[in-house]
């Protein structure tokens, strides 16, 4: 149960990210093709935009930490090879493991679209047609440097995005209605709507997206080992059976050794 669990989940990640795939496949070819330049800002601070990068991302993570949580529970479960099902503690100890999969992955996803973390996953805003005074993506320091040249240089670096909005709502009357404005959300930082894995020192999103790294690469190091730990415990109990069947008919052992070896072969396999 605990394997077809685990394979459900690789399954959902891998589709997924294939999803994300062919829809972005045909929103660049067939949807927007060649007036990409002129709807690029629209589309980098558009909804269906985060929505890509969510499923992206989820995929991603829900597909990784469930072959790693998967590569776990396989290695600890060599020695129950020929069958034997898991106690009631250890099914509740899985079943935690695998909702925290799930929430850790969710989380990932959607946390750099909260609202109240804007000042840390919003890259930049993007105006109207009809406002000429900001161009493209604007991001903080630039809005900084307008409000400096309107305000003075008394205003701070680390303006919050709020503050930005009403301090640029101050430049300008009602009499034509509202400057109208997106924010450039975590998804929206290229055209394909990729969770942010290039970051500079001085981005805000610098230590969540190496925490993420880290997480990931650690994963990707566990995978390996418990295919280490797999192919050793393979080698070691394929010497033994040699060693105890002897003297038996060669036959036997050889039909033994091979349903072992199918046995391993079939956990790699499936993992990968």
């Amino acid at each position: 149960a605990v394997n077809k669990v685990f394979r459900i989940l690789i399954s959902t990640g891998d589709l997924l990210t294939g999803i994300y795939l062919v829809t972005t496949a045909v929103m660049d070819t067939i949807l927007i093709r060649n007036r990409y330049c002129k709807s690029q800002l629209e589309w980098l601070s558009g909804d269906f935009c985060a929505f890509l990068g969510i499923i992206s991302t989820f995929g991603a993570c829900i597909s990784l930490y469930s072959m790693m949580c998967l590569s776990i529970f396989r290695v600890t479960s060599l020695k129950r090879i020929s069958g034997n099902h898991l106690e009631k503690h250890q099914k509740v100890a899985l079943t935690c493991i695998i909702s925290l999969v799930v929430i850790y992955a969710a989380t990932l996803s959607f946390i750099p679209l909260a609202d109240g973390l804007k000042d840390f996953f919003v890259n930049g805003l993007s105006y109207s047609r009809n406002m000429n005074l900001f161009l493209a993506a604007v991001s903080k320091q630039n809005h900084i440097k307008v409000f400096r040249a309107y305000y003075g240089n008394r205003l701070r670096e680390d303006l919050s995005w709020d503050e930005i909005g009403r301090l640029l709502n101050d430049m300008f009357t009602d009499n034509y209605g509202e400057i109208g404005r997106k924010k450039i959300h975590f998804y929206g930082n290229a055209g394909v709507c990729l969770f942010k894995y290039f970051v500079k020192t001085n981005d805000p999103q610098f230590l969540f997206v190496w925490i993420n790294l880290m997480v990931n690469l650690a994963s990707t190091f566990v995978i390996a080992i418990c295919y280490m730990m797999i192919l050793m415990f393979a080698n070691r109990t394929a010497k033994r059976l040699h060693g105890m069947m002897a003297a038996n008919d060669g036959n036997v052992r050889d039909s033994r050794a091979e349903r072992l070896q199918k046995s391993i072969t079939r956990i790699i396999l499936t993992n990968l």
